[in-house]
């Protein structure tokens, strides 16, 4: 089943910026069912943030696509068109009271267009960041896959994929005690990439802080299977609820490696004797 990824950059943010920024999902624009992502207002206008947050407005109106989606100009105009509603509805002065940003892994075909919506004056603020205006307001473009890797970019490079996926877990594996909140998003939103890197670096999960039982919890038992592998599922699971979810043959295989032939059979033959019927020696 796909990911809904909206929830996790709100509750990412909530986790690094919540202190700065009061974060809002799914603003309600007017009586027609048309809701704007994410309204993230700066608790405190005077108080610095690190790049690219540092370019958030007092207010900022948020349209985030999720990895499997690509951003297209269509984007950027309905962001223009809550842009408006929004300042209408709180009754702003000035169309600069207002930021616009738009947030994807990928963007297709040509965003800034004169027929539509045109970004204005626009330069790149660093890597994956285009600062311009559509229609007045203060508008970035971020390309999530271009940022760089570092502390201050976590909540928004954790909701992204692309050719730094890799970089990006890697760097949390390398730094797990730094960063044992963020560490957990990778069991459910990189858990493929997660595995490949532990393997790559010879670590199991456990060695990194992350708690099988947490797992169960967050990602369940098939997921949390993939992610430690068979051989500790049959330590942390149990044989007969391992049996259940992994290739029986390969589990099997496994036992009898472990275990040796003799135990294998003792096991077997105590499952199928009727009840009070004493084993063979």
């Amino acid at each position: 089943m796909a990911l809904y990824w909206h929830p996790y950059l709100a509750e990412l943010l909530r986790q690094d910026y919540g202190d700065r920024l009061i974060i809002e999902e799914e603003i309600s624009l007017g009586d027609m069912p048309l809701r704007a992502d994410l309204l993230l207002i700066r608790r405190d206008p005077e108080v610095s943030l690190p790049f690219p947050f540092s370019l958030l407005g007092e207010r900022t109106l948020v349209e985030y696509k999720s990895p499997d989606d690509a951003a297209t100009h269509d984007d950027l105009v309905k962001l223009e068109i809550y842009g408006l509603l929004y300042a209408r509805r709180e009754g702003l002065a000035s169309r600069q009271e207002l930021t616009l940003w738009l947030l994807a892994s990928r963007f297709r075909g040509e965003m800034s267009r004169r027929d539509g919506a045109y970004l204005a004056g626009a330069q790149s603020m660093g890597r994956g960041v285009r600062l311009g205006s559509v229609d007045s307001f203060p508008t970035c473009l971020i390309d999530l896959t271009q940022l760089p890797i570092a502390a201050e970019m976590l909540p928004l490079l954790l909701v992204a994929k692309g050719p730094q996926e890799r970089a990006l877990v890697t760097f949390l594996v390398d730094h797990f005690e730094a960063y044992p909140q963020h560490l957990r998003w990778l069991q459910e939103l990189h858990v493929q990439q997660l595995r490949e890197v532990l393997a790559m670096k010879k670590l199991t999960a456990e060695q990194i802080g992350l708690d099988y039982e947490a797992l169960l919890d967050l990602i369940g038992e098939e997921r949390a299977l993939d992610l430690i592998g068979e051989e500790r599922a049959l330590d942390l699971i149990g044989e007969e609820r391992a049996l259940d979810l992994i290739d029986q043959e390969r589990i099997l295989e496994n036992l009898l490696q472990r275990q040796g032939e003799q135990w294998l059979r003792e096991q077997l033959e105590r499952r199928t004797q009727p009840p009070d019927t004493p084993a063979s020696s």
